[in-house]
């Protein structure tokens, strides 16, 4: 059928469609609305304002219009697609799992709608999954950017660092302002030629907007790292930071409470390590860029374990069991609460039922959220059958990895990351947690795991590890770069070589940014190691 046979009132619905993907709302409401006016109730319409409403975060509105869709009895995977945001904007991710994979396996020759899978299969932990998905979109609209970005993150996150390094330059050469791309591209080089520099200082000058200069000023800092020009490298992530730090103005009382509430938590009593035949966690914790990847990588080479990267879903399942006040679902109100609650089994079994879709037929898997340290005390009474691997990592090092990184800017929690005092600060209440819970916690259930012993001594302290999550040992996991799982942090390309010491002092380059760590830590009684 060719194009000249489509009714008027079918391609202005089509057109619809097509003005929603590209932002024109207002005009795909005026359609789609007019569509309806002669065709009551058509459930494509109806589709539109749905689509219309979940871009605006109307959630309720778009809930309910897709309810109208369902009752229909229409299916499509754009459905699927506004069932899965539905249940992300809810925090149910085993409902978005489950969605999206039905909008995946039906598939579709849509670049915009296969974009738009790719997200949220990545969003739900399905990076295998989503890679196809963001290939189809740029085979599609080669030239749209944002496709081309998600496309090389997916490629990156799978472990096909070639081709992303591809894509990425494809994409700054497509569009030369875009910051977050060269950022992932000098991330990727180790010899990053002059040319970016001053294309990404050029940007930078130019640029009055706090993320756009953020985002550069991290790459000039990764391309004056390249170069072994530490110094530079540091002043350039002061420049970056600095608007962006006043803007949150992290509330160092509100970390105080957060660190207290959590050491609380350790008081009392915990229950054994129960073994009964359900599949069985392993929490990897720690601060951020403290080797927690490195360690899920070993574990996961395990033949019994899979690894679920990193979840927020033990903290949502705490969140809604005890129902405190506020937005956040991690605060001093709900660790306090969890310290007052006598049964917390509820949470252990929600937890598990929202990750059983993921974990599928696995014996053991993998959680690696880092700020999961939090609520280790709450974790180890709700899950009997769980064990906790604590990373430990030299506070200086861990100080300046945490500083160097660009977390997602969206994430309240790492708002300390902006200033460097404010770094040290909760790197040093880090180290006083973690004493209190390796003197406190059962260590059968909750081991410290320090980084430089890991890669000084890798066999003997793998062999110690292994022992621990309660599995036989399994030569594959001397060789964590081997395991081809996909891994989804700032870790990503790190994790696919071998295990070497090469990051162990590397505070020390920093000149007389080293010297203000030494004198910003020594307020917390830290000093830098005599070995």
């Amino acid at each position: 059928m060719g194009e000249s046979s489509i009714s008027p009132a079918k391609r202005s619905l089509l057109q619809a469609r097509e003005d929603v993907l590209v932002g024109r709302f207002r005009a795909a409401h005026v359609a789609a609305q007019q569509h309806l006016q002669t065709h009551p109730g058509n459930p494509a319409a109806v589709l539109v304002l749905a689509q219309i409403a979940l871009e605006h975060e109307n959630f309720a509105g778009a809930d309910q219009l897709a309810r109208l869709i369902r009752a229909s009895g229409h299916r499509e995977a754009w459905l699927d697609l506004i069932d899965a945001r539905l249940a992300l904007s809810r925090q149910d991710g085993a409902t978005a799992r489950e969605a999206i994979t039905r909008a995946a396996v039906a598939g579709t020759r849509d670049p915009h709608l296969a974009a738009q899978i790719g997200v949220v299969l990545a969003r739900t932990g399905l990076h295998a999954e989503a890679v196809r998905f963001s290939g189809q979109a740029v085979e599609g609209e080669p030239r749209n950017p944002g496709y081309r970005y998600n496309h090389a993150i997916e490629l990156q996150f799978n472990g096909d660092l070639d081709a992303a390094r591809a894509e990425f330059e494809a994409l700054v050469e497509l569009a030369p302002d875009h910051a977050q791309g060269w950022l992932a591209l000098v991330g990727l080089s180790d010899d990053p030629p002059v040319a970016w520099r001053e294309a990404l200082a050029a940007l930078f000058a130019r640029s009055d907007e706090t993320e756009m200069r953020l985002v550069c000023g991290h790459a000039l800092a990764r391309w004056h790292e390249a170069h072994v020009e530490w110094e530079t490298s540091f002043e350039w992530l002061e420049r970056a930071k600095d608007r962006k730090a006043r803007e949150v103005a992290h509330d160092r009382a509100e970390a105080e409470g957060l660190f207290s509430a959590a050491a609380a938590g350790a008081e009392g009593a915990f229950p054994a390590i129960a073994k009964r035949p359900v599949a069985r966690p392993i929490f990897i914790v720690g601060l951020p860029r403290s080797g927690t990847t490195l360690i899920e990588r070993i574990v996961a080479a395990h033949p019994q374990v899979r690894s679920l990267g990193e979840l927020s879903e033990f903290g949502i399942a705490l969140k809604r069991h005890l129902d405190t006040p506020g937005r956040h679902v991690l605060d001093e109100a709900l660790l306090k609460a969890a310290s007052d609650t006598d049964d917390l089994a509820p949470v252990g079994r929600e937890y598990l039922r929202i990750v059983a879709g993921l974990a599928g037929d696995a014996a053991v898997f993998t959680d690696k959220m880092p700020f999961n340290i939090f609520y280790a005390p709450a974790i180890l009474r709700a899950l009997p059958e769980a064990r906790i691997v604590c990373l430990r990592r030299s506070p200086f090092d861990v100080l300046f990895a945490n500083f160097r990184q660009l977390f997602a800017t969206g994430f309240s929690y790492y708002s300390y990351a902006y200033d460097f005092v404010d770094t040290a600060h909760f790197v040093a209440r880090f180290e006083s947690l973690c004493d209190r819970f390796a003197a406190t916690l059962p260590a059968d259930r909750f081991m410290v795991q320090r980084y430089e012993d890991l890669v000084i001594d890798q066999e003997a302290q793998t062999r110690k590890l292994i022992a621990f999550c309660g599995l036989e040992w399994d030569d594959a996991c001397l060789s964590p770069q081997s395991n081809r799982q996909a891994v989804a942090t700032a870790s990503a390309v790190q994790v696919r070589a071998p295990v070497h010491s090469g990051s162990i002092d590397r505070w020390k380059r920093y000149g007389a940014a080293a010297d203000r760590a030494v004198e910003e830590l020594a307020q917390f009684g830290i000093a830098p190691s005599s070995g």
